[in-house]
């Protein structure tokens, strides 16, 4: 059996319309004559319509008339036949053969110019041309677990003109949260029926997670439908830089000086109180001489509380639209926080009324990285650089400051489901800087 067979088999059956609605076999309609079958269709593709990607057409209709657009998962081709038909030039990529021949025979009864692509089992599409303007993804690569959506989507990515757009709509953590955390093997029976064999949750970051070392502009971050579904518009902007072994040099450790609360055994508690300062990391003898803009990527997991982690200079004062706040969840979140401007410390505060707790297992499990290559910074020429910083905090240990390479994997449906006392907490940063 191909690795994608589970999904092609799934996948024969696709949403009737809005995401609420009955499946439908893409087999079962083309075994009807032309008349039944577009009437049929038809009322399938109203009931998208006027669902929750079709109330979003006014913001894509007059992008997408007259450019490029490819379809990945495009279904039954609700959403492309109903742009193609406004003036897009639109191309579905799907991995169910049947699912295409829909498309292909609702086009050709409408008159409708479209171009289809079978995706293999080598998640290939070479056979594309290279000048998209858009890529266009709903609700289907979060479908597979994270390693192949991410071979298909750098594959897709090559596809993508620089200055084109990653459109695309995903399950949140918030609705994966709310129905119970399930494993990413089962939560998809819940989502999208019994026959559903992989489901994960995405945010913006975990799709730049996916792309990268693509540089990724945000133009639209949303959440649709009481968190059901999160829209994700993303601008293009190449590729970022590559990883280069021999570039590492060592970096001396750095400390994280505690501001408030406390640390027992591998539980690290901010004290009670809105905005209570609980620690910070200097970030001064790192980014001297360098210049902004710079980022910090932080993979970290909250175990209690609603923890804000910003960029402040050196007077305290934080620097514009640069700080997130993260709420306590089962599983690790992956953030990334911006400034114009070079930070003095990157910091955490309470940001809510009762205490807050990191809890950290001291086995690092989830890096994969061995140690000594989790001390080493690159130095690389290319236009964007990077400076990754790991923070570990471990029993009888001072908290320090460690620079290296590369994030840790995303994580896997069963580590979601670990008891509370083996949560683990772990920093992971990436200050980066653009050279003139």
């Amino acid at each position: 059996m191909s690795s994608l067979e589970p999904y092609r088999e799934k996948w024969r059956e696709v949403p009737g319309g809005d995401d609420v609605d009955r499946r439908v076999f893409s087999d079962n309609l083309l075994d009807l004559p032309d008349d039944e079958f577009l009437t049929r269709w038809d009322a399938l593709a109203a009931r998208r319509a006027a669902g929750v990607v079709g109330r979003l057409d006014p913001l894509y209709r007059d992008f997408f008339k007259g450019r490029r657009v490819l379809e990945l998962g495009g279904g039954l081709g609700f959403d492309g036949l109903r742009f193609a038909a406004q003036g897009a030039r639109w191309t579905f990529a799907d991995i169910v053969p049947g699912n295409l021949e829909v498309v292909r025979r609702v086009a050709g009864i409408k008159g409708i110019a479209v171009e289809t692509h079978l995706i293999g089992d080598d998640l290939s599409f070479d056979a594309l041309p290279a000048d998209y303007d858009a890529i266009f993804v709903i609700g289907s690569i979060h479908h597979v677990p994270f390693d192949i959506a991410r071979r298909e989507a750098m594959a897709a990515l090559s596809r993508l003109k620089v200055g084109g757009r990653w459109i695309e709509l995903v399950y949140p953590q918030e609705r994966w949260l709310r129905e119970g955390s399930m494993p990413f093997e089962t939560w998809g029976t819940r989502t999208d029926g019994e026959r559903t064999p992989w489901v994960e949750w995405h945010d913006v970051e975990k799709v730049r997670r996916r792309l990268q070392p693509a540089i990724l502009k945000t133009v639209l971050d949303c959440e649709l439908a009481s968190h059901n579904f999160r829209w994700l518009d993303l601008e293009y902007a190449g590729m970022g830089r590559t990883i280069d072994a021999a570039k590492f040099i060592d970096l001396k450790f750095q400390p994280v000086i505690l501001d408030g609360g406390a640390h027992v055994l591998w539980n690290f508690t901010g004290n009670k109180g809105a905005f209570f300062p609980i620690g910070r990391i200097d970030l001064r003898p790192l980014v001297s001489g360098l210049k902004p803009p710079f980022a910090a990527e932080l993979a970290l997991k909250v175990t209690q509380g609603l923890v804000g982690v910003g960029l402040v200079d050196a007077g305290n004062q934080y620097l514009a639209d640069a700080e997130i706040v993260v709420e306590a969840a089962p599983d690790w979140r992956y953030v990334t926080v911006r400034c114009a401007e070079a930070p003095a410390f990157l910091v955490f505060r309470n940001r809510h009324a009762v205490s807050v707790v990191f809890r950290h297992d001291g086995t690092a499990a989830r890096l994969s990285t061995p140690a000594k290559q989790l001390r080493r910074c690159q130095t690389v020429t290319a236009r964007h650089r990077a400076h990754r910083l790991h923070t570990a905090k471990a029993l009888g240990n001072d908290c320090r400051l460690l620079l290296g390479a590369p994030l840790p994997p995303p994580p896997g449906s069963r580590e979601n489901l670990k008891p509370p006392n083996r949560l683990r907490y772990r920093l992971t940063h990436c200050v980066r800087h653009r050279s003139n």
